[in-house]
């Protein structure tokens, strides 16, 4: 991996490249070992803000190189559309205004799959990640990895998230089932009175005009005879005067009157059509009491049933007729669903408990080899007298990692008895059983890069020595970035890098440069005995180089 950043923090402009095996970062307290590691975690992905700026009149752009050929991510490229190259390079761009931007190989990418590839190139572990040690979750996926159940346990964890998905659902379906059951009967009293007054028959249009019409018999009857009377059928009817007044302009030979003949021939075609439909009108209209009755009735269980469910219109008791037969039909289905979802959870339980028993066989099997090589490890770097042991019990529930409970316990001397591990460990005798862990499992996870930032905390002397023995042997599969103040370790590296702050213009940078030689041999004389360069230390330094 290398690494570029500008405009970063105390950081204006630096570039670092990272060799082979294991780099070494050392300079004093504030000199801005962390801004590098986080500037590292902003190209990784990790959230940025304006305040990481250095000059916030310009953008700061941190870029990532990683050699990636040997480890099989084609298949990640291809899958988010992107180019891939044997050297990849990730990017992270935040301007002046907080806006970010990220590129893989020149693409634009979002934050997410950032991060999901950076998860699959390198790995930085702080002091902060001896608390992971005590967390289940570490503990199962260690014992897993290690014992060979990881991708039983990888099978195990998609299926009992599926099976507590399905177990909501169907908690929820519950749930809404003692809803509806709740109000089923009064639903059903609904649609019964609804589907009683057979809605789908009744034209509100027509019931008005037939009621207008019954209502109003008996007056129509009286009006149309009394019509029929002046138009047509009395001797002074209008059509009999209109029938004189046409003899007197037919008794005149006079052509001027034609003209007015034609138009009173017209006036009585028209009245005569007019007493026509009156005279059927009047046979027509008949006074029904029982058809009235019939539809008042009617018209007035459709106000009350308007009235009753606030509907305005008859459409709308239709619309809730259909809403409160869904409802029915509803409670009916999630009767018949919830049975076949509990059926399912019963055959899926049966599949993860045949699931919990294969990694409980697999890590009882195989626990007693990953705590030798654990402890082998423990005894190389000064903790000969301590025992990692698992403690792992069968349990009837299952849980997220099978039906197990596992505990991790450490006996810290010959003969004393187990405790759990967060009780039992001083910082130094943590820091190496984390390291342990963290060597053992780099050679399956297949890491590019792994960072230690100041890990080694709690340790010295020989101790440190061995810690740092088992870095170098871990420098051997992966690139490896060490941030440490013991000079045992410093001196194991391929390669040392210095991080100090410098003074220009009354502005303090950061800046980076290679040690070599005589450089390389002061700097660890320095962490040895402090900036008074004494001969002692000096040897002592060309002693560890050595």
């Amino acid at each position: 991996m290398n690494l570029n950043v500008k405009n970063f923090a105390l950081i204006s402009d630096v570039k670092i490249d990272f060799g082979e095996g294991m780099n070494i970062i050392t300079g004093e307290t504030g000199a801005g070992k962390s801004i590098l590691i986080g500037a590292l975690g902003l190209v990784l992905g990790k959230r940025a803000d304006t305040n990481s700026l250095r000059n916030n009149q310009k953008k700061c752009i941190i870029e990532a190189e990683f050699d990636i050929k040997n480890y099989h991510l084609n298949s990640f490229f291809e899958a988010h559309d992107l180019d891939y190259e044997n050297q990849t390079m990730f990017r992270r761009e935040i301007n002046p205004a907080g806006k970010s931007r990220s590129f893989i190989n020149d693409t634009p990418v979002t934050l997410k799959i950032l991060q999901e590839l950076g998860s699959k190139l390198i790995e930085i572990h702080s002091q902060s990640d001896n608390a992971l040690l005590f967390t289940t979750d570490f503990q199962y996926k260690s014992l897993d990895l290690l014992s060979g159940s990881h991708n039983k346990l990888k099978e195990y964890v998609a299926k009992y998230h599926a099976f507590i998905r399905k177990k909501d659902f169907l908690n929820q379906l519950k749930i809404e089932e003692e809803e509806y059951k709740r109000e089923h009967d009064y639903n059903q009293f609904l649609f019964d009175e609804l589907s009683q007054a057979n809605l789908e028959n009744i034209d509100e249009i027509s019931i008005t005009k037939e009621l207008e019409l019954l209502e109003n018999a008996e007056q129509l009857i009286q009006t149309y005879k009394e019509a029929d009377q002046l138009i047509q059928s009395s001797d002074h009817s209008i059509v009999n005067q209109l029938y004189e007044l046409i003899k007197l302009l037919n008794g005149n030979k006079l052509t001027i009157l034609n003209d007015l003949q034609e138009r009173i021939d017209s006036v009585l075609i028209e009245l005569q059509d007019i007493g026509n439909e009156i005279n059927n009108n009047a046979l027509s209209t008949e006074i029904n009491p029982q058809r009235l009755e019939e539809l008042n009735n009617q018209n007035n269980q459709l106000f009350n049933l308007k009235n009753k469910h606030r509907k305005s219109s008859l459409e709308e008791l239709k619309d809730l007729l259909i809403s409160l037969e869904d409802k029915l039909v509803l409670s009916s289905k999630l009767e018949n669903q919830i049975v076949e979802l509990e059926l399912e959870l019963k055959n899926d339980e049966n599949e993860l408990r045949k699931l919990a028993n294969t990694l409980s066989e697999i890590r009882i099997k195989n626990c007693s080899k990953v705590e030798l090589s654990v402890n082998e490890l423990l005894a190389q770097m000064g903790m000969e007298h301590s025992l990692i042991k698992y403690q792992i019990i069968n349990q009837d529930e299952l849980n997220s990692y099978g039906c197990n409970q596992l505990n991790v316990l450490l006996s810290s001397n010959n003969g004393e008895s187990f405790n759990e591990l967060k009780k039992s460990t001083s910082g130094g005798e943590l820091a190496r059983i984390n390291l342990t862990f963290k060597y053992i499992l780099s050679k399956y996870m297949q890491m590019p890069t792994s960072i230690f930032d100041e890990i080694d905390t709690g340790v010295s002397g020989e101790i440190a020595r061995k810690v740092g023995s088992v870095m170098k042997n871990m420098a051997n599969n992966q690139q490896l970035i060490v941030i440490t103040h013991l000079p045992q370790i410093a001196s194991m590296g391929n390669y040392h890098k210095h991080v100090h702050k410098t003074d220009k213009n009354n502005l303090i940078e950061t800046q980076v440069r290679d040690l070599d030689g005589n450089e390389r041999i002061h700097e660890i004389a320095k962490m040895i005995s402090g900036d008074n360069l004494t001969k002692h230390a000096i040897e002592q330094s060309k002693m560890l180089l050595n």
